[in-house]
């Protein structure tokens, strides 16, 4: 019987090979590398950044709890926040919207974001900083205010000057260098003002319906205190649809955006990584091809084959481990960078320090990764017999006609989607489904680019079969050489055509994004937008617009309510079952009535009521109906301002989103909201140049009336944008890294067999400059048909998402797909010449004796 090999000497064994062998799999090493830093760089971030949450919860709140309601408390309400300070817990209040403010530098208004807080106890923990340094308290009082320096550019004022805001003056006392909360505040739009709450008060700003944050802040006593969880259950119980947070966790919201963020992130580092395993797997591939006499001579001599696997799996882990110990240090690199990208949004110091967990999953990561893309080649060798060293020359053998080829494949794309599963943030449910979906759209998508990638290098052998005689040689010999035995050129193309489709792919997303915000807005879309009109005025506000100069038409003036869904065809609204889109059903919501039926809005089931009919009725949208199951006749009730309504569903509608009714998902029958607390709002298409001069108007006459130039906002979408697509790039570009690094290796691999080409080429008398054009020619090709492939299916992704999830209008940009494929081709071309100029330089003479 054969003795086992131990696994120390297989060790042993497969550490000589490597070292043998270290130039060809140095590249292998820096794609696993690749792929691992990007995934343990955003999950490092991520994990240090939470910690910093948490860390720094009680001052990134600036209390011991919060509670975020976009509504003024009721007396009911009062009484239980009354009932806490009477057991000691301190409380205090802040309120945030936005409004015009105007200097008398610049009679022209500017959208300011207004922050109302009470000095003597704002904030319980952290400090506002401000420029002349002193305690807010000190700074404010009902007739002063602190502002951002963003302000006093824009409004061309400086500390000491008057600021007016709801046609009341307020001296800027300062300048807001930092605010503890600002990160989780809400409305954070247009330049800051903090005010006191007298101060809200003069401007006269907030009225019941108002649109607002108000966010409660608390303090716990340090003894004798009820304890922080029930203090917590009674905000919940008192306020049922406010955000609570407390300093034990990090903020809900944030928390949220970072765990989706992370896991989108991590999902396109894992890609990165997928492609450094099948540069493993191709270079093992052609690793065993240069072994096939060492494997048969083992095998001649008495070792089995599970003994020969042994050798060369522990290779595998060795590069898979080597790999993950270097990405493991690029990681902190690329963890260092995301507090730069993103230090628009903190108000703190977001802190880079590497974490060890991440480290050791991307190397735990990267070891099973690469052993399962390698598990094809490493089982291969089962099917080397002895006699394989005679048949040298004989041609490949036949496919393997059994079913274990397939079951890798599955075992493969399995293992992979367990892997994402683990990399996900959220629930078991949400780990598993979208581990299910990655494994699926790997398949596909490496199913895709495969058929591509072997499309068009059998078109270019199809090409080279008609091609002119007078073709130039080192183009025709350049071209064949992606034909090489063993030459891995359709794996290589599959690798850097994922990493060009993932990069292009979000530069022409982000791109269509920002053309649609740039865009100028379809006919009869408005572009001017008023909030909080007061009621008594709301005729006399569209009567001032109407008669303003640039304005196209009417505006159009509508009212909201808060009201909330208590139950569906009897069943109370907590016991159905709602997606993420569908909780929001569950909060209070905004609606109106109107008599008769919107221009532009298409009834899809059901009819409009009649003027004269008095019987509550509804009419909800589309997306509405799908959501919440409704059809035309179902029954909803309400709980409006504390009265019980039940309607009846008239009609389901569909509204153009340049009317103010398609905001609203339901629309009820007349009379139905009669007296109850309203906030009015409106609309207008003015043309541009006009826009300015109806906001001063408006705010000279109406000063507590907001008027929105769209395309301010447009302006701050923009900005978002771009920066999510800059980190989005950023991770993505990893991938094209390690596809460039996986053509490297592909072409290390084939470096015996080139060392023989140019042996062959130097003795018939080439020279060394047009052996190196004909290497040149073929990665520049190999590099052009993953650029070509990688861009038309970047297309295709970019428009299903801009036409389907995005609704917006997709246009070919042929000069980026030009780019992309001269780019790609350069990449390649670097990528190849760096594994592969030392062989131009080997002399005839030293390889023939190597033979």
């Amino acid at each position: 019987m054969t003795p086992q090999l131990p696994w120390r000497s297989a060790i042993r064994i497969a550490w000589r090979e490597l070292r043998a062998a270290r130039t060809r799999f140095l590249f292998v090493i820096l794609a696993v590398a690749v792929g691992v830093g990007s995934l343990t760089g955003v999950r490092g971030f991520s994990h240090s950044f939470r910690r910093m949450l948490l860390r720094e919860a009680r001052t990134l709140m600036a209390g011991d709890l919060s509670a975020r309601v976009f509504a003024l408390p009721t007396p009911e309400q009062d009484a239980a926040l009354d009932e806490l300070r009477r057991e000691g817990v301190r409380r205090t209040w802040i309120t945030e919207t936005v409004t015009m403010a105007s200097s008398a530098a610049t009679p022209d208004p500017l959208l300011i974001s207004v922050k109302a807080v009470d000095p003597g106890d704002y904030p319980f923990y952290g400090v506002v900083k401000l420029n002349p340094p002193r305690p807010l308290r000190e700074a404010l009082d009902a007739r002063s205010v602190v502002v951002s320096d963003d302000l006093l550019l824009r409004l061309k004022a400086a500390i000491g000057d008057t600021l007016r805001i709801g046609g009341q003056d307020f001296r800027i006392a300062g300048v807001v260098v930092s605010e503890p909360d600002r990160m989780t505040g809400s409305l954070n739009v247009g330049p800051r003002v903090m005010i006191t709450r007298e101060g809200l008060d003069r401007t006269g700003l907030i009225s019941v319906g108002s649109r607002a944050a108000e966010r409660y802040l608390f303090r716990l006593p340090s003894t004798g205190g009820p304890a922080l969880e029930q203090v917590r259950a009674t905000l919940k119980q008192t306020f049922p649809e406010a955000t609570i947070a407390d300093y034990h966790e990090t903020h809900p919201i944030i928390t949220r955006g970072l765990d989706r963020s992370t896991t989108f992130l991590s999902l396109i580092g894992l890609i990165a990584l997928v492609i450094g395993a099948m540069g493993v797997a191709s270079a093992m591939h052609g690793h065993l091809q240069q072994k096939l006499d060492s494997i048969a001579v083992m095998k001649c001599i008495g070792a089995r084959s599970a003994q020969v696997i042994r050798i060369y799996t522990a290779q595998t882990l060795m590069l898979g481990l080597s790999g993950g110990v270097l990405g493991a240090a690029i990681g902190v690199a690329v963890a260092s960078a995301f507090p730069g990208m993103i230090a628009k949004y903190f108000s703190i110091e977001a802190s880079s320090a590497w974490d060890a967990w991440p480290a050791v999953q991307g190397v735990a990561i990267a070891c099973l990764v690469t052993l399962l893309f390698t598990l094809p080649p490493l089982l291969s060798i089962r099917d080397i017999r002895p006699a394989e060293i005679f048949r040298r020359g004989a041609g490949p053998r036949p496919a393997d006609p059994k079913l274990l080829p397939h079951l890798i494949r599955a075992a493969i794309l399995i293992g992979t989607g367990m892997v994402a599963a683990t990399l996900t943030e959220g629930t078991l449910r949400d780990a598993l489904r979208t581990g299910a979906f990655f494994a699926i759209a790997l398949a596909i998508g490496l199913a895709l680019l495969a058929l591509a990638a072997w499309l068009f290098l059998r078109s270019l052998r199809i090409f080279l079969r008609h091609a002119p005689k007078n073709l130039p040689a080192t183009l025709r010999h350049g071209i064949a050489n992606l034909y090489r035995p063993g030459n891995q050129a359709q794996a290589a193309v599959v690798a850097l055509g994922v990493g060009v489709m993932f990069t292009l792919t979000v530069f022409l997303v982000q791109q269509s994004l920002v053309q649609q915000i740039r865009g100028s807005t379809p006919p009869g879309m408005p572009n001017v937008f008023l909030l909080d009109i007061p009621g008594p005025q709301r005729q006399a506000v569209s009567d001032l617009i109407q008669a303003q100069p640039g304005v196209t038409a009417a505006p159009d003036v509508a009212f909201s309510v808060a009201a909330r869904i208590t139950a569906v065809n009897g069943t109370p609204i907590e016991q159905l079952a709602l997606g993420d889109a569908g909780r929001r059903f569950r909060r209070t919501r905004s609606v109106t009535e109107m008599a008769a039926k919107p221009p532009e809005t298409e009834i899809l089931s059901g009819a409009w009521w009649n003027p004269a009919d008095r019987d509550p009725q509804v009419c909800a949208t589309e997306e509405t109906a799908k959501i919440l199951s409704l059809r035309a006749g179902a029954s909803v009730d309400w709980n409006i301002w504390s009265h019980a309504i039940r309607t009846r569903v008239a009609c389901i509608q569909r509204s153009e989103s340049i009317r103010m009714s398609a905001r609203f998902e339901f629309i009820f029958s007349p009379g139905q909201l009669a007296g109850m607390p309203a906030v009015y709002y409106g609309s207008a298409r003015v043309r541009p140049p006009d826009v300015a001069g109806l906001q001063r108007v408006v705010y000279e006459r109406f000063p507590t009336v907001t008027v929105v130039n769209i395309a301010d906002v447009m302006q701050i979408v923009e900005d978002v944008v771009q920066r999510i697509a800059m980190v989005i790039r950023f991770i993505s570009a990893f991938t094209i890294l390690a596809g460039a690094v996986m053509v490297a290796s592909s072409i290390a691999g084939t470096r015996f067999r080139r060392m023989r080409e140019v042996v062959i080429l130097k003795t018939l008398g080439a020279t060394r400059r047009r052996i190196a054009w004909i290497f040149s020619v073929e990665f520049l090709a190999l590099g052009a048909v993953a650029g070509l492939m990688g861009s038309l299916l970047a297309s295709a992704f970019a428009a299903l998402v801009l036409k389907r999830l995005l609704e917006i209008d997709f246009h070919l940009d042929l000069a980026a797909h030009a780019l992309t494929v001269v780019i790609a081709a350069l990449v390649a071309a670097g990528a190849g010449w760096a594994a592969s100029f030392r062989v131009l330089g080997r002399k005839p003479l030293e390889i023939l004796r190597e033979e």
